[in-house]
């Protein structure tokens, strides 16, 4: 086959003149010269992972047809003598990729991933850091070419999740670890973390959530309050309060009580001393996306099992977090869309949590 990229088109054809078998046989023979102290074709397979950026089409071709191959070779895989083409592949961002080496890329990932549990936490950490995208790209979220180049990357980095965890049982607590772990503090660039978060409640909401999704949900309420709480009450109060602290954007308020249920587009914070702040637009926008996420619930009928875990971030922090002013909406919001069940278990527990606490404590 020959890793070295082709320099002309009549190579093109010389390349994939060879059945799948045929070029997993001569990955397995590059992987295996390593062995012998022969790097020289092992180095070029490592040099095509690192191609990232303005390929031409043979050498998005070439791309492809490595990683497929390297799928079928994972067993040759040593995570030892192969540190540098593991480290080339786990560096890989599917961003960078149309999406049939996105697929191949995809593919590997998750071969590697069933085939060794060396290999799971790197195969989980790099499907994780696919959440968000490299810093060139989150100006092209803004376009139509880049929202679809979200969408192609993020089905396929939740689909290997899938896969994964079908193989592997223990793959869902494993990846909830390194999601937590890899969440984005509330200074990362604003649209970097409000993507992390999109795919934090698209974990809760796959199949997957079963296992994970309410610590997952828990954490972005936890996100919230931290914002939450950065924005201090002084510049809040110097604003007239003839308005909520959320704007009402619709024309008529007697449209918003005949609706069926609330439009997420009705809230935002509207005060004029928060305008600019960096951690409010945050805030802001992590609510937006937390509401839209409920109203996903309501659709599935899951809202009132997501209730339950909301109540219990409630009690345990919300109640507890000094200064919060605008994480409880997340809670109100819920009730709003299904008042008969949500709201009344929420008034309830209100309920309870009052009487207890006017009870003496016994001495």
């Amino acid at each position: 086959m020959g890793l070295e990229l082709p320099k002309y088109p009549e190579m093109e054809d010389q390349v994939f003149n060879f059945t799948d078998s045929e070029i997993v046989s001569h990955v397995k023979q590059a992987l295996a010269s390593v062995l012998s102290g022969d790097n020289n074709s092992y180095n070029q397979l490592v040099g095509v992972m690192h191609h990232s950026k303005h390929l031409a089409p043979d050498e998005v071709a070439l791309l492809e047809t490595t990683l497929k191959a390297l799928a079928g070779a994972v067993s040759s895989i040593d995570i030892t003598h192969h540190d540098s083409l593991l480290s080339a592949i786990f560096c890989m961002s599917m961003w960078n990729y149309g999406p049939h080496v996105a697929d191949a890329l995809a593919e590997l990932i998750v071969s590697l991933a069933i085939s060794n549990g060396k290999y799971l936490d790197l195969c989980l950490g790099m499907l994780v850091s696919n959440f968000t995208p490299p810093p060139y790209f989150l100006d092209k979220l803004k376009m139509p070419h880049g929202l679809e180049r979200k969408g192609q990357v993020l089905s396929r980095v939740h689909a290997a999740f899938k896969k994964i965890a079908d193989y592997v049982p223990l793959a869902p607590l494993r990846l909830l670890t390194i999601v937590l772990q890899g969440m984005p503090t509330i200074y990362h660039k604003d649209r970097a973390i409000v993507i992390y978060v999109e795919n934090m409640l698209k974990l809760e909401s796959g199949e997957i959530g079963e296992l994970v999704g309410s610590t997952i949900l828990m954490a972005v309420v936890d996100r919230l309050i931290e914002l939450d709480v950065e924005i201090g009450w002084d510049a809040i109060l110097q604003d007239d309060f003839s308005k909520g602290i959320f704007e009402m954007e619709l024309e008529d308020v007697d449209d918003i009580e005949e609706s069926a249920e609330p439009d997420v587009g009705e809230f935002r914070l509207s005060r004029k001393s928060l305008a600019g702040n960096s951690i409010a637009e945050l805030l802001d926008n992590l609510l937006v996306l937390t509401f839209e996420h409920l109203e996903s619930c309501e659709r599935e009928g899951r809202l009132a099992k997501v209730f339950e875990t909301l109540l219990q971030s409630f009690r345990v922090t919300v109640l507890s977090a000094y200064k919060s002013k605008f994480a409880q909406f997340v809670m109100f919001y819920a009730c709003a869309l299904d008042p008969e069940n949500c709201g009344m278990r929420f008034a309830t527990v209100l309920a309870d949590l009052f009487v207890q606490d006017s009870q003496p404590q016994p001495t």
